[in-house]
């Protein structure tokens, strides 16, 4: 019996066979996240505070332990940042990969806590682990407004070139997309960069969903991704059918 290693359930499965949340709540705030629904809770109460969850590091070794040398990809993390801000003093995930390198595992990082997680590009580089990044806008005024407490774009972007110049494979999440302009420039400034690509839709606001041809979007990212490798997801798909 797993604590703590998982393996996600519907949309989030086309993401990651297995994952761990190390902290309760998320400092980012982003307006699009679902986590707060899912532990019904108000996006207010959820990103006021974050914190390592009670035992992580324990019930991550217990469960480490018992998966040793398993080869499935663990990632970090859906329900919150593994590099959100009060990660420079807890340092939690630092030592949560620690412990997957311990037990021979496979991890892959996703965040929007930017250079934070340069910290740690030796336990990635060394493991052949992935390092991913969500980026969504090219403009700042833009994710100021959907993403109030992530790092900064240019902080993002430059994690992620500094990944790839360090030999560490590197991947970027495109969902969900809100400004389909900008996304498609996120692609095209960083094709050369990045090893994979995911691209999804925004759910759940009927109102911005309607303004968007999903259409037109899927067939402008796939022209522009062209034979490079990524994965398109099903919600995305199904809209671009309509």
């Amino acid at each position: 019996m797993m604590e703590v290693i998982y393996e996600p359930r519907g949309k989030a499965r086309e993401y990651s066979e297995l994952a761990c949340n190390v902290y309760a709540g998320c400092e980012h705030g982003c307006q699009y996240c679902y986590c707060p629904a899912i532990r019904r809770q108000t996006l207010d109460v959820f990103s006021a505070k974050a914190e390592p969850r009670k035992d992580i590091l324990r019930k991550i070794d217990s469960d480490a332990r018992k998966m040793a040398h398993d080869t499935r990809e663990i990632l970090l993390s859906f329900m919150c940042d593994p590099y959100q801000p009060v990660e420079s003093h807890y340092g939690v995930t630092r030592e949560a990969l620690r412990i997957f390198a311990k037990w021979d595992l496979r991890v892959q990082v996703l965040t929007k806590g930017g250079t934070l997680a340069c910290r740690d590009f030796d336990l990635l580089r060394n493991n052949g682990w992935k390092f991913g990044t969500t980026l969504l806008f090219s403009e700042q005024a833009s994710a100021d407004e959907w993403e109030p407490g992530a790092a900064k774009l240019a902080d993002r972007v430059t994690a992620i070139r500094a990944a790839h110049d360090a030999g560490i494979y590197t991947w970027v999440s495109v969902e969900p997309v809100i400004e389909p302009a900008q996304a498609l420039e996120v692609i095209g400034s960083l094709i050369d960069v990045v090893d994979f690509w995911k691209v999804g839709k925004l759910n759940h606001n009927r109102e911005v969903e309607a303004g968007v041809d999903w259409a037109k979007f899927l067939r402008d990212a796939q022209s522009l991704l062209g034979d490079r490798p990524h994965y398109i997801k099903k919600d995305l798909l199904r809209a671009g059918e309509l």
